[in-house]
């Protein structure tokens, strides 16, 4: 560190530094590991209140205790200090890395990202979505039966083994045509409820007032993230991400009955 007269120029320039690399950091967090929306939804907003706990205030703050022109042995304290930032850092970064997002799993009528950690818990390995697509987090559909029978037996083994059912790797498959269909339905269903549900629809036209297009440009598809439930707008044709609609549609789903329980609603 530049040698200062004060304790405050110490701090103040502590901080300049631990601001550089905080920036360059948050550009990581937010633009590679947590891409829109998954900064607000999927733990990107809280690993970054991690590292700028660590970085913008741990370190200068401790600077600004111990630092005093003259004292003896100041720059071991100072070298203490740098290794104590450097550590808890190291520490928040990874937690941050750890938890990004690296799939995004559509799972009957829903989507859920899914973390670098989740897989790695429950013995996945996440290299294997490069099969889809290099690019992270990889969008992805499990592969779930549509005979209510072979259903119930998957969702027995999910419960059974203890691994979510949108953790089940081996019946990850491409969101294709066949897919994409089932898709549309769903985001037609769902956008009947946004209309017509009064909470909803004032989320609804708060996302038309950014965004004048027509309906049928969107798929409109419920997003079930770890800090908070919501509507992931995709456009049609390309399936890229253009909003969130911030509403909650649980209620909307439990009413209805999911794609393909033919027998369950012979029964009912």
């Amino acid at each position: 560190m530049h040698k200062s007269n004060n304790r405050w120029q110490a701090f103040l320039i502590h901080l300049g530094i631990s601001l550089i690399i905080f920036l360059v950091l948050a550009w990581i967090i937010v633009k590679i590991w947590y891409p829109f929306p998954f900064f607000g939804y999927d733990g990107g907003w809280q690993g970054i209140r991690i590292v700028a706990g660590v970085d913008l205030v741990l370190g200068p703050l401790l600077t600004l205790i111990v630092y005093k022109p003259g004292k003896k042995h100041l720059k071991l304290d100072l070298a203490i200090i740098a290794l104590i930032q450097a550590s808890a850092l190291a520490w928040g970064i990874w937690i941050t890395w750890y938890e990004r997002p690296v799939a995004v799993i559509y799972t009957i009528d829903h989507f859920t990202p899914v973390t670098a950690g989740e897989m790695l818990d429950h013995g996945r390995d996440y290299h294997s979505l490069d099969a889809f697509d290099h690019h992270r987090p990889v969008y992805v559909a499990l592969d779930v039966p549509d005979d209510f029978d072979a259903r119930q037996r998957l969702l027995t083994e999910s419960l059974r083994s203890g691994v979510p059912l949108y953790l089940f790797t081996e019946r990850y498959r491409r969101i294709d045509p066949d897919v994409k269909k089932a898709m549309i339905r769903e985001s037609e269903d769902l956008y009947t409820y946004l209309q017509t549900d009064s909470t909803a629809r004032k989320a609804l036209d708060a996302f038309y007032r950014i965004r004048a297009e027509l309906p049928d440009r969107y798929l409109f598809i419920p997003l079930h993230s770890r800090y908070g439930r919501s509507v992931l707008v995709l456009e049609r044709d390309t399936l890229d991400t253009v909003g969130v609609i911030d509403v909650d549609v649980t209620p909307y789903l439990k009413r209805r009955k999911p794609r393909g329980l033919e027998k369950y609603r012979k029964a009912t």
